[in-house]
C-alpha cells in the first residue's frame, strides 16, 4: 500500500477547526472539515486506493501503472493549483499503458481508473462559509477504460464487459477491490499476441 504523504492524524491533531465524525470522515453541513483535513483526508483514501490497485492488477509484459511524471498520483492529487480539493473535484486518475510507446501495436491497452470521493463539506478559514464538493455522492465511486488498440479515436475496443462505473460504494478499500475484480475481469479479454498472429496468417 502506498503510503501518505501527510498524515491525516497529524493533521486532525494541530487543527483548531473541523473535526471529522468518525462516522462522517468527509464533514457534514453542520461539522465541515478544516481546508487541512479535507486536503489530508482526499490524499490518503486516494493514495490508499491507486495503492491497493496497482499491486493487485497484473498488467500484460510491457506496460505499467503511472509511465509519466505527468501520470504520477503525486501529480493527480496537486495539479490543480496544488490543491487536493480542486484536483479531486473532477477525478483522480491512475493510468497503465505500454511503457514504452509504439503507435503500431495493435495489442497495447490504455487502463484508466478514474476515482471519485463522498460529498465533501469543508471550510478554507475558521471564519469562512462551509462549501461542499462532489454534492449528492454517496459514496466512493471510479469510471473504468480497459481499451486494447491503436491509442487513435476509433482504432482501439473496449474490454470493460458491463457498466464502466462504480458507485455508491462504502469505502476506498470496497472500491479498490470491486476495481481490481473488474480489471482484472477485462484484461483477461485482451487479445493475445499469439492468437492474433494466428489470424493474421
Amino acid at each position: 500500500m502506498v503510503t501518505p504523504h501527510v498524515s491525516l492524524a497529524a493533521l486532525e491533531a494541530s487543527s483548531s477547526s473541523g473535526s471529522a465524525a468518525p462516522d462522517a470522515p468527509y464533514g457534514t453541513r453542520q461539522d465541515p472539515l478544516s481546508i487541512e483535513q479535507a486536503r489530508a483526508r482526499i490524499r490518503e483514501d486516494f493514495l490508499c486506493f491507486a495503492g491497493l490497485v496497482t499491486s493487485q492488477v497484473a498488467l500484460p509484459d510491457g506496460h505499467a501503472f503511472e509511465r509519466s511524471p505527468a501520470d504520477s498520483l503525486k501529480h493527480q492529487l496537486t495539479w490543480n493549483q496544488r490543491c487536493e480539493v480542486l484536483s479531486a473535484s473532477a477525478g483522480l486518475s491512475v493510468f497503465g499503458r505500454r511503457t514504452v510507446g509504439d503507435d503500431s501495436d495493435c495489442l497495447q491497452l490504455q487502463v484508466e481508473v478514474r476515482y471519485f470521493h463522498p460529498e465533501l463539506h469543508f471550510r478554507h478559514t475558521p471564519r469562512s462559509d462551509p462549501r461542499v464538493s462532489r454534492r449528492f455522492n454517496d459514496g466512493f465511486g471510479a469510471h473504468l477504460w480497459v481499451d486494447q488498440g491503436r491509442p487513435y479515436w476509433g482504432m482501439t475496443r473496449s474490454l470493460i464487459a458491463g457498466s464502466e462505473f462504480c458507485s455508491g460504494v462504502p469505502s476506498p478499500e470496497a472500491l479498490a477491490a470491486e476495481v481490481v475484480r473488474r480489471l482484472r475481469l477485462a484484461i483477461e479479454q485482451r487479445t493475445a499476441p499469439v492468437a492474433a498472429a494466428a489470424l493474421a496468417d
